[in-house]
């Protein structure tokens, strides 16, 4: 059966065999482990060979559903941005208006 997540390329270093083997392994891990391992491989990534089976342990994690490491950083990124540009007109506004009242009360002051 062809899994249309896992897409053929140019080079690859892992054998078809030793890809096969992988993959039947790494799909009877359970969803913490996969979990895992994406963090190991996202940090632990020296080598194309490490490239190839941590992509191999998102696309499971993708066909499950769950997200990895990369969705989750990306969803973290999106968010901050989002809030960003939300909050610069009115903070540029409250800035404005705190620098304003605080011009006004140095200068009754003085």
């Amino acid at each position: 059966m062809k899994n249309i997540f896992f897409k053929p390329r140019i080079y690859m270093f892992l054998s078809s065999t030793d890809f096969i083997f992988f993959k039947s392994r790494a799909e009877c891990f359970s969803n913490s482990k996969l979990h895992a391992l994406d963090r190991y491989w996202s940090i632990y990534n020296s080598h194309h060979m490490h490239e190839e089976m941590h992509e191999i342990i998102e696309n499971i994690l993708n066909t499950r559903g769950e997200k990895t490491i990369k969705q989750s950083r990306l969803d973290l990124v999106r968010n901050f941005e989002r809030s960003f540009l939300i909050s610069t007109p009115m903070g540029r506004l409250s800035a404005n208006i705190i620098s304003f009242v605080s011009c006004l009360v140095l200068s009754k002051v003085n």
